[in-house]
């Protein structure tokens, strides 16, 4: 998309990445225990509706929780991309649905559980994380700095205000 002469690119829900007039929130790469993040992230955000995970290399039995997980209402978030390279699973947040992703994770490597990760409350976009375990875990700018520094503080890891650099995963 071309705006004034110069290329703007949309970043999923954090606003046009030239003009958004708040920076999203990162956490630093370290985040690497899946079973532990899967525990925390409902007492994190507890208003959670929907837990989308993408991946190649998600394993069978994965999947199949996935699938038992799906939402009444399976409507794609209007900012996700419709475009997708690898299976997409959109899935309900309940406490029920974090315990047992919590438990395939202690017994299956992280590239079987997803590789990219969306978590929505409604249609507001919270979490994006590509490359899930492996990069900054991008947050939404409207999330309270404190909300933030305690997901950051229980795995030991920055937090930051930043703009995505480069091109966004989800340019149409």
């Amino acid at each position: 998309m071309r705006s004034s002469g110069t290329y703007v690119r949309r970043a999923p829900d954090l606003g046009t990445v030239t003009d958004a007039p708040l920076s999203s929130w990162h956490i630093g790469e370290g985040i690497r225990n899946a079973e532990r993040f899967f525990r925390v992230l409902p007492q994190v955000f507890p208003d959670a509706t929907l837990f989308i995970a993408e991946g190649s290399s998600i394993s069978n039995e994965v999947g199949a929780f996935y699938r038992r997980h799906a939402p009444r209402d399976p409507t794609r978030p209007a900012d996700l991309s419709a475009l997708t390279l690898a299976p997409r699973y959109l899935c309900a947040c309940t406490p029920e649905f974090f315990l047992e992703l919590a438990r395939l994770a202690a017994k299956t490597p992280r590239d079987h559980i997803l590789h990219h990760l969306y978590l929505y409350s409604g249609a507001r976009q919270l979490i994006y994380w590509h490359d899930a375990f492996a990069n900054d875990l991008i947050l939404s700018p409207e999330l309270p700095e404190a909300t933030v520094a305690a997901l950051a503080k229980k795995f030991g890891v920055r937090h930051r205000r930043g703009r995505l650099a480069g091109p966004s995963p989800e340019c149409p």
